[in-house]
């Protein structure tokens, strides 16, 4: 064989500056956080499994608690969650990836891809401390992100301590990369931080695990649905063909808007729409788009008159995390799962009577109101299985052709027409209603 005919070999290695500059820019700075409390809670569930008595499952995660620290200059979380062994230190926990012969995930895990760690530390910055203890060893790392970039190897260098009494893991991290700093600085994204724990943590929170952002403790999204006589959720449980234990809620959660003009500011738009969870972990939150069934082409699109309805796709594996729709930033879903396509069939199904709830209420206003205020919250916890949504009768009234009037007038008339009309709140719409009512009565009112 000819010398140019032979063989070449193509070299493929992967390349530190890849890791660090580009795998971290997939993903917020709050989805990182989230990625690192997730690891506390897979600690927690470990440690849990090996208990000689099992908690009861409401009370499963009391007891363990994470702490998260923001700074300008340092980042640090801490948890009680029973630590990193030594030797899953050395083989498996800082593996860029999950191995092959990785132990089996712990019951319940929400890790899954073997790289959210590393990915959130190197995200946030430079100068990375790890330190860990459990009931058999203890160790601390410390990685200069800068000193490591330039070593042709992967590997880290750890030392061995004395155990704590203390089992749990902390996790400091100083040097922040551009921009972290500015972040944590600003109040606005401690808040967000803290409404996205208590919301995408929520079932956690219920089941007694603790999580503190600076001084304050998280108090966890309370999930519910109204139901009364007249108001009665869906609830559909179903073990799907794939072995993925898989329940739909949907319902009344909040009274649908008279106004839905543009200018009027709605309460509680994030808590609408749909929610998708897997393992417990909300992925997917208040979803108006065709991530899951809006617009799809053969379904509405979201409009703001449905708002007041939620609806909650659980997907659940004990034992293999892997099976749930989840990509690894946990805040989408694979749509192309055969999983996730058979259950969006029964989420269009769970939805379409609360759409045509929502046109037929318009007939009859006055006591639809009435009846959703007295519809109570109850925790999806406590509903009981029904394949097809409870809502009222309404007898519609006589049909009265309407148009739509459409004008503009400078703001600081409309600013005195609300003083005069009593109320400096209301929308646009609610004024030019409230003028042409008086207008019509006093001038055309026979």
């Amino acid at each position: 064989m000819a010398e140019e005919e032979k063989k070449k070999v193509v070299h493929a290695d992967p390349t530190k500056d890849f890791f660090i500059r580009m795998i971290t820019r997939d993903i917020t700075l709050q989805d990182c956080i989230f990625d690192l409390l997730d690891n506390c809670l897979d600690g927690a569930n470990r440690e849990i499994k090996h208990r000689y008595e099992q908690p009861p499952e409401e009370q499963r995660y009391r007891g363990y608690l994470a702490k998260i620290v923001l700074e300008q200059n340092k980042f640090q979380i801490s948890d009680n969650c029973g630590g990193i062994t030594l030797s899953d230190a050395i083989d498996y926990a800082f593996h860029f990836g999950r191995r092959a012969d990785a132990p089996a995930d712990v019951d319940h895990s929400i890790g899954l891809y073997g790289i959210g760690m590393k990915r959130a530390i190197f995200k946030i910055g430079k100068d990375i401390t790890v330190e860990s203890s459990t009931p058999k060893d203890a160790f601390a790392m410390r990685i200069d992100v800068d000193e490591w970039a330039k070593k042709d190897d992967w590997d880290f260098e750890l030392e061995t301590r004395s155990k704590h009494t203390k089992h749990g893991t902390v996790i400091s991290i100083t040097r922040l990369n551009e921009g972290i700093s500015e972040e944590f600085g600003q109040k606005v994204f401690t808040n967000n931080l803290v409404k996205g724990v208590a919301r995408d943590y929520s079932f956690f929170l219920e089941k007694g695990f603790a999580i503190e952002v600076g001084d304050q403790k998280v108090e966890s999204f309370r999930f519910g649905l109204r139901e009364s006589e007249h108001f009665k959720p869906i609830k559909i449980q179903y073990q799907d063909e794939s072995g993925v234990d898989v329940e739909i809620y949907a319902g009344l959660a909040g009274s649908p808007p008279d106004d839905i003009s543009p200018d009027v500011k709605l309460d509680d738009v994030d808590y609408w729409g749909w929610f998708v969870l897997c393992n417990d972990r909300v992925v997917i939150a208040g979803d108006k788009t065709h991530r899951t069934v809006w617009g799809d082409g053969a379904f509405p699109s979201w409009h703001p008159q449905y708002n007041g309805f939620m609806g909650i796709l659980s997907f659940r594996h004990a034992t293999d995390p892997s099976k749930l729709p989840w990509i690894t930033t946990k805040r989408d879903i694979d749509q192309t799962s055969s999983l996730y396509r058979r259950a969006i069939a029964k989420m269009k199904d769970a939805t379409r009577s609360y759409l045509d709830y929502t046109n037929v209420r318009k007939e009859d206003l006055p006591k639809a109101k009435d009846l959703e205020q007295a519809a109570k919250q109850k925790p999806i916890s406590q509903l009981v299985s029904r394949s097809a949504m409870g809502l009222p009768r309404l007898t519609p009234g006589p049909r009265v052709g309407r148009v739509t009037i459409s004008y503009q007038r400078p703001i600081e008339k409309v600013a005195k027409a609300k003083q005069v009309l009593g109320n400096i709140s209301m929308s646009a719409k609610a004024v030019g209603e409230a003028t042409f009512d008086y207008f019509y009565k006093n001038e055309a009112e026979d």
